[in-house]
């Protein structure tokens, strides 16, 4: 008997980090291969020996087609948002919520970096950016939090870099007038969803400086806006964006 999981929040810890780590490393060229291995470890629950002669077994009986219908978040669902306690530092809110929008610009940073060249280096350093070693974030901390972070499993940190991955599509998709998207080609849609064509990278500094010397300065001078959450900055942002297309639109029918 084994209970299998029916959506990512529901896998358990060591198989969470086994399909983060193919997620992520998938070749988007022949991602069924890595799809089937995900599957599969859906009907193991460890690494140990008796789990895995369970799965043989039901590798054996039931076709991969069949096991593939009860897993089907794997490929429908990106609805994981929650990252893990680390010892020592504070660590993000389901979907960020807790993050200021300084912070979120340093980890948007390093997760674009790191998304590019998948090096454990970068890694690490999203990792870090995550986390605080205090209430308020301040970059010069990242030195002291990655002493704590680069501690833990590599397989760890590709599970905090997968929630953030799925954070992100969702405050994309919430956010649709900062984050516009580009019309799936039918080839881009056969790919993984991590592993379609990269968005166009904004650089948050730039936007919060944008946005403290804008007109209206609705969240202040860039000191303050610092400091708004990022939900809230976003919602402010995608008025100001609404405000000023409204107004060039009105100019040029005068």
């Amino acid at each position: 008997y084994i209970l299998v999981p029916n959506t990512w929040n529901k896998l358990n810890e060591w198989q969470l980090e086994e399909i983060a780590h193919l997620y992520l490393n998938a070749d988007p060229d022949n991602f069924s291969s890595t799809y089937e291995q995900m599957i599969l470890l859906c009907y193991q629950n460890s690494s140990g020996w008796k789990d895995f002669l369970k799965l043989k077994k039901i590798v054996r009986e039931v076709p991969i087609t069949e096991l593939e219908k009860h897993v089907r978040f794997l490929r429908d669902s990106t609805e994981f948002y929650k990252f893990p306690d680390i010892p020592g530092l504070i660590k993000p809110s389901n979907r960020i919520e807790n993050i200021t929008i300084r912070q979120f610009s340093t980890i948007d940073t390093f997760f674009h970096i790191w998304n590019k060249d998948k090096s454990l280096l970068n890694l690490k350093r999203l990792v870090a950016t995550l986390y605080r070693i205090n209430d308020k974030y301040d970059d010069l901390d990242l030195v002291e939090v990655s002493k704590i972070t680069d501690k833990i499993s590599v397989e760890k940190m590709e599970a905090i870099a997968l929630a953030f991955l799925f954070t992100r599509m969702y405050i994309e998709d919430k956010f649709p007038i900062v984050f516009p998207k580009k019309k799936d080609t039918e080839e881009e849609k056969l790919k993984p969803v991590f592993k379609k064509q990269d968005q166009s990278f904004i650089p948050f500094d730039k936007v919060i400086v944008g946005i403290a010397m804008d007109e209206l300065q609705p969240l202040g001078k860039k000191q303050d806006a610092d400091k708004v959450r990022v939900y809230e900055f976003l919602g402010v942002l995608s008025e100001t964006i609404l405000y000023h297309k409204t107004k060039a639109e009105a100019y040029a029918r005068n």
